[in-house]
């Protein structure tokens, strides 16, 4: 964002502080507000007025000096989401329980030490509460609709027994806290999908002990040239460089690569260094964003190959979606041949992952990579973790239930391509332009697609995604190897020949 950008959206917060401070002259604005932004206005307190702004559905109070926030809250009947992230908010408020609609709150990075989520209202689905100093969370269990709940960096040093009886969570953020075993809460919630648990002591030393048997040494910075940002997210920025890689040799050419820095120890799914052991013990794969290389100075850095023109085939999920992808940026529907290819890429990277004990922990598709080839590449090992062999059956089964869901996206974003080519044959536009099947060809299986084929490759993804989120025990639900298997099957019935798993 521009230095102009930043002061105009600055002088919007400012109206808005004064609209609330202004009462009783400015009543009609106050109540025609939705979304009101006091972030950054080193307010102690909320002022009484917010009570007047009937139709508020969003409140950002974040980055002030709060240290509770006011019962004239409990007034606003719409009122969704709440941001008090930044404050010195030392224990739940009281008045979250009686703010009726409350969906969303993020108490993230304030001075919570103790939980008891009575205080919490019933509807909640989404609780930030990310780097704070929790050491005891209660009650919990009674909050049946929550589906994302954020406790990385804190100080706990076990998740609450209760965990499982929260029947609708399906994401578990709780890395770099003082976990000495993987909690068996997290495998015994039914619905659990997506997991993060580096930066504990039950992970780090598996990782830790995997980075020193791997014996790879630094690559030396100096031969890096760092270019322009290309990318990144809240562990770091990636850059497109230029790298002077032994295999150069002896023609000293540079190679262009991306690199990606972190500038910090640890972000919201997990730990720099966690991240950085992960993409150096992990052997490279096809369908993976596979490290090149790495170093420790003059910051921790990964160097990855350069996907030229990387598109992400989803979007990330939105305050309305929660836990779901959203359509992909470009608006475009995705090829079912092509949703299908993308499945086979992501259980393949999945069952290599699992084969050395590591888990994802956020297999989605906004974290899925293709090129102008139509290759798909699973990147970003933010929330990545190693987990003993006796407890594959039950993290590998959670992570079944998230590759489901991927699936069940894909259905929907490829559907939206048979609605519209549907759309077109009844407009007078049966037959797809030669680019189109160009197109086709290059991104699906190996040909243009009949319609009997993409219903095909539908009906596939659907059968499968359903078996992969049942809810339940996890250790039930199938395996990536037997899931590449099925896929395989698929894939010959659409295409007709083998096609290999990798």
């Amino acid at each position: 964002m521009s230095a102009s950008s930043c002061d105009d959206k600055h002088d919007e917060q400012r109206r808005q502080l004064e609209l609330l401070t202004g009462y009783p002259g400015n009543s009609a604005d106050l109540a025609s507000l939705t979304s009101l932004d006091l972030r950054f206005m080193e307010m102690k307190q909320v002022p009484e007025a917010i009570s007047k702004c009937s139709n508020l559905v969003k409140l950002d109070v974040g980055c002030n000096k709060l240290t509770d926030l006011p019962q004239s809250l409990a007034k606003l009947p719409k009122l969704k989401i709440l941001f008090a992230t930044g404050n010195l908010i030392e224990t739940i408020p009281k008045v979250l329980k009686d703010i009726k609609a409350l969906t969303m709150i993020s108490l993230m990075r304030n001075s919570l030490t103790r939980v008891d989520c009575e205080d919490l209202p019933l509807g909640t689905q989404w609780l930030i509460m990310t780097s704070n100093k929790i050491s005891e969370i209660k009650n919990i269990g009674r909050l049946k609709k929550l589906q994302k709940c954020m406790l990385s960096h804190n100080q706990l040093k076990e998740l609450p027994p209760d965990l499982k009886e929260c029947s609708s969570l399906q994401m578990l953020r709780a890395a770099n806290n003082k976990l000495e075993t993987i909690p068996k809460e997290i495998y015994e919630a039914p619905r659990m999908a997506w997991i993060a648990l580096s930066g504990n002591p039950c992970t780090s030393k598996l990782a830790a002990k995997a980075e020193a048997k791997s014996g790879e040494g630094d690559i030396d910075f100096d031969k890096m040239s760092i270019g322009s940002v290309i990318g990144g997210g809240s562990g770091g920025k990636v850059y497109e460089a230029l790298w002077m890689s032994h295999d150069a040799q002896p023609k000293q050419q540079h190679k262009k690569v991306a690199v990606k820095l972190f500038p910090g120890g640890q972000f919201s799914d997990g730990t720099a260094k966690d991240e950085w052991m992960l993409n150096k013990v992990l052997p490279p794969h096809a369908n993976i964003l596979s490290s090149l290389g790495s170093f420790r100075e003059p910051k921790l850095g990964i160097i990855f190959e350069l996907i030229e023109g990387a598109t992400a085939i989803g979007g990330p999920p939105s305050f309305d979606t929660c836990t779901r992808d959203t359509s992909p940026k470009d608006g475009k529907a995705l090829e079912p041949q092509f949703a299908l290819k993308v499945a086979m890429a992501v259980c393949n990277a999945c069952r290599h992952l699992h084969k050395h004990n590591i888990t994802h922990g956020d297999v989605y598709l906004h974290n899925t990579l293709r090129d102008h080839a139509g290759d798909v590449k699973l990147s970003d090992f933010g929330a990545a973790f190693m987990y003993p062999e006796d407890l594959k059956p039950y993290i590998e089964g959670i992570e079944v239930r998230a590759f489901g869901w991927l699936l069940s996206d894909l259905l929907q974003f490829s559907s939206k391509r048979m609605t519209d080519l549907h759309s077109q044959k009844k407009a007078g536009g049966a037959e797809a332009s030669k680019e189109e099947k160009k197109k086709e060809m290059g991104e699906g299986l190996g040909r243009a697609s009949t319609n009997a084929d993409q219903k095909c490759c539908l009906h596939s993804l659907r059968r499968l995604a359903k078996q992969c989120t049942e809810d339940g025990d996890p250790s039930q639900l199938p395996t990536f190897e037997a899931l590449c298997k099925g896929l395989t099957v698929a894939a010959l019935t659409v295409v007709g020949k083998h096609v290999r798993n990798e």
